[in-house]
């Protein structure tokens, strides 16, 4: 009697120390399952490669200068501008930008030979396309530009006629920007009318056989230049 219970307790004991070896490793019949886990960290989305754009609405201050004519001066009084400014990356760093300004103005015009003096009302129109190169990175960027166009010079008084000139405009300034979307602009140019006095082709014969050529030549109508600022859209 004594050694079957003995016997029963032996296998009571081996059965409980079999189902907790079982508990801390499971097994099947097919063998030990055992499953791993490997972290992934979440895909990064690619940057966007799409070229920035800014859009400007600016107003600012013209110095118009004057225009020096055969025994006359045309001058034209300072005033404000306003216009806008449109420009797309092509580049880190480097814009291909428009800009339009309109300045009202009036300007007088002083005969020295017969002292007669006219008054005109005009405006003064940029149309410019040109480059922008940005100096850093960050909130605060200053910038560099030149571009070229033409400047029309707009009569409103009647029976004046209007005159159109090509032009030439280096600057540069500064941009701030309060978040990735939404900054300010500050800039300054020099503005350069220009006309064509002139031009002529030559043709030559020598010992050295025949030669040809353009020549064409240029001056600065006047001197003007302005200040601006405004608030940048960037999308």
């Amino acid at each position: 009697m004594r050694l079957t219970n003995m016997r029963a307790v032996v296998v009571l004991t081996a059965l409980c120390l079999s189902v907790s070896v079982m508990a801390q490793n499971p097994t099947s019949s097919r063998g030990t399952v055992q499953q791993t886990y490997k972290w992934q960290e979440p895909e990064k989305k690619p940057a966007s490669t799409r070229p920035r754009i800014e859009l400007t609405p600016i107003y600012g201050y013209s110095l118009n200068g004057h225009i020096n004519l055969y025994r006359a001066k045309f001058k034209m009084d300072n005033s404000d501008h306003f216009g806008g400014i449109l420009s797309l990356e092509v580049a880190p760093q480097s814009l291909v930008e428009f800009t339009y300004t309109r300045s009202k103005t009036t300007a007088r015009y002083e005969d020295y030979l017969t002292g007669a003096k006219d008054n005109y009302d005009m405006a003064i129109d940029y149309f410019q396309l040109g480059t922008v190169k940005e100096l850093n990175k960050g909130p605060l960027v200053p910038f560099g530009m030149a571009s070229i166009g033409i400047t029309w010079f707009n009569m409103i008084t009647h029976g004046v006629s209007d005159h159109v000139s090509f032009s030439a405009a280096l600057g540069g300034g500064i941009k701030y920007f309060f978040s990735d979307r939404i900054g300010i602009r500050l800039q300054g140019r020099l503005l350069l009318p220009m006309y064509f006095s002139g031009g002529g082709l030559f043709v030559g014969i020598g010992s050295g056989g025949t030669s040809s050529g353009v020549s064409v030549s240029t001056g600065v109508l006047t001197v003007q230049g302005d200040f601006s600022g405004g608030l940048i859209f960037r999308f």
